[in-house]
């Protein structure tokens, strides 16, 4: 299966280290609300280090000795990198001391708890509204004025909003096993395991950006037309557009409203205008195990804006007349997106860490 995607703004000739050490990839969960202080349910708020999100869910779990069931966390983090994230305990009556939560793990792993706070209501999966992120890319190779007019690009006009190679596995192993499960089908009604919910995800995941190359490749991707359906910038709320008023250009122009793609569901054309319904189809043509079986699993309708416009923007560069120039830039994502969707539009990449796309690993 073809994973090897367009580029908006053309492939970047320079080169740099990325994930050198685990700090120079920082990710913070954002909630957007403050834990009340009150409630049956106890937020803890954690920096890790070389330790997966799930894992360290099933550790809060014996430490608190309460069944896994009873943690939950909004969002995945990345395990070779410095990522805080909440996670959320049901501990009705139940006070816990979790100064000694990070005795027991590893040398390479680190785990600090930051907050303590009770809350009314459960953490659940895609509750926070977004992820900040502080990046050091190393060992920069390259036409450094060329890096600075593609972060001014990017920062002015966006990036095409991938899914990242993590959604898929290691070495693609996701969409190979979702592929051989879809041509399967799927057996009974019982609900999905956690295995099978990854390969669900990867197969939409591969078709949304299969879709959104195509449309970069025909230069649509961010354009709007009679028809799409629209998301405004920050926001969820969506809505049809009927007619290419100059307003509503300027505010596509501007990036306060982004383009709109569907998730592939029973009638996915529906959530899209027959104009790029046809791209869709076109993009999707010899795929059809994959859309049938998508089409027979009765999923939910969902979407995806088309492009990615990073918030807060800023980066410095070091040591640019060394032989050896950092970048360090941060950036805010809404939740769902992929910091490496960003960094690819402005370096050309080479992973440093240990062990690549943790099959577990969305930057949610």
């Amino acid at each position: 299966m073809n994973t090897v995607w367009h580029y908006a703004w053309s492939k970047p000739t320079l080169t740099g280290n990325l994930k050198t050490t685990p700090q120079d990839f920082f990710v913070e969960e954002v909630l957007g609300f403050v834990p009340d202080g009150q409630g049956e349910f106890v937020f803890v708020f954690i920096e890790k280090v070389g330790v997966n999100t799930d894992y360290l869910a099933k550790r809060l779990a014996s430490y608190a000795d309460i069944d896994p069931s009873k943690v939950t966390y909004s969002g995945v983090k990345d395990r070779h990198a410095c990522t805080r994230q909440w996670f959320c305990l049901h501990l009705l009556g139940k006070d816990i001391d979790f100064s000694d939560l990070s005795h027991g793990f590893r040398d390479n792993e680190q785990v600090r708890v930051i907050e303590v706070a009770r809350h009314s209501k459960k953490l659940r999966v895609g509750t926070h509204i977004e992820n900040r992120f502080i990046i050091r890319i190393r060992s920069l190779k390259g036409d450094l004025i060329e890096l600075e007019n593609r972060l001014s690009l990017v920062k002015m006009a966006g990036v095409p909003n991938y899914y990242g190679a993590q959604r898929f596995g290691i070495q693609g192993n996701n969409l190979e096993n979702g592929l051989r499960w879809l041509e399967a089908g799927r057996k009974g009604k019982k609900r999905l395991s956690k295995t099978e919910s990854f390969w669900l995800s990867a197969m939409r995941s591969w078709c949304f950006n299969q879709a959104l190359s195509d449309q970069i490749e025909s230069r649509c991707w961010n354009s709007v037309f009679i028809g799409d359906i629209a998301q405004e910038a920050h926001s969820s709320t969506q809505f049809r557009i009927k007619s290419l008023t100059p307003g509503l250009l300027l505010r596509q122009m501007t990036m306060k409203i982004q383009p709109v793609l569907p998730l592939i569901s029973k009638g996915w054309q529906d959530g899209t205008s027959e104009k790029r319904a046809q791209m869709m189809r076109q993009s999707l043509a010899g795929s059809e195990t994959i859309v049938e079986g998508l089409l027979n699993l009765d999923l939910s309708r969902d979407s995806r804006v088309t492009r990615l416009s990073p918030n807060n923007m800023e980066w410095e560069l070091f040591n640019k007349d060394s032989e050896y120039p950092e970048i360090l830039m941060q950036f805010s994502l809404p939740k769902g997106a992929f910091a490496t969707s960003v960094l690819r539009e402005i370096v050309d990449i080479n992973d440093c860490s240990t062990e690549k796309h943790d099959a577990s690993i969305d930057s949610k």
